[in-house]
């Protein structure tokens, strides 16, 4: 585990159906605080963890208000002690203000423009189908996950750690409550969340990462009644989680 990807807002103006982020289909502004940035970092020196890769996203993580602020944070930890860490933002790079905020990018940030032109993506993958609402994955054990864990490492949102970022996504719509206020240590201390969150995951029905070339195209928003569910009450009442 020296992967973590940071989501850092759950803001996002593109909406784009079928969002693994649930940006378009629970919308929230819901922001991580420079301060929680800092206690990652601090956990992450107490731990002696080195990460590979840092990744910022959201949402759209260049309409936080203290996204400049924060990628200093993480800048910093790369200069002063692990400088092999690649620091990366994704962006959809949409919109007038996100393309403003990109020329302020700190000198050391990879950016990683995905260059969105509408909120239509073909080849998104069907999230919001949730193998538990499929016959063929009755018998399968969603402690197992897919490769976004070991492809894209934990996940870090404004509630805790994740096996991943959709999961932490998951979480914030559910309502589980579920994400670790602490690094984890190895796979053992998120397999709990596995089970839980993994059988809600429309990427679990793929289980290992499929090339954008080579995915079947997305027709509408396809949706199993977990989710139908979920949304419903996401909508009438937002779940209460507790603050990493």
């Amino acid at each position: 585990m020296k992967r973590i990807e940071i989501d850092i807002t759950y803001d996002c103006k593109l909406r784009c159906p079928n969002c693994a982020r649930s940006c378009s289909q629970a919308p929230d502004v819901l922001a991580m605080s420079p301060q929680q940035i800092e206690r990652f970092i601090n956990e992450s020196l107490s731990n002696n963890v080195t990460w590979d890769l840092i990744g910022v996203l959201g949402g759209e993580p260049m309409l936080h208000p203290e996204v400049e602020e924060i990628l200093e944070v993480l800048l910093s930890y790369k200069m002063d002690y692990s400088p092999e860490s690649v620091i990366r933002i994704t962006t959809s790079g949409y919109g007038k203000v996100v393309k403003d905020a990109l020329l302020r990018v700190p000198k050391g940030v990879e950016v990683n423009n995905t260059s969105k032109q509408s909120p239509y993506q073909e080849k998104f993958e069907p999230f919001n189908l949730a193998p538990v609402d499929q016959w063929k994955f009755f018998l399968s054990d969603y402690r197992n996950g897919c490769s976004t864990t070991s492809d894209c490492g934990l996940g870090l949102n404004a509630y805790g750690y994740y096996p991943c970022g959709p999961g932490g996504s998951i979480d914030r719509v559910m309502g589980f409550d579920i994400g670790l206020k602490k690094i984890p240590s190895s796979r053992q201390e998120i397999i709990s969340q596995m089970d839980q969150l993994c059988r809600y995951c429309g990427h679990f029905c793929s289980r290992h990462f499929i090339p954008k070339e080579e995915r079947e195209t997305i027709v509408g928003s396809p949706i199993s009644h977990s989710w139908i569910s979920a949304y419903a009450a996401y909508e009438k009442k937002k779940p209460v989680l507790t603050k990493y």
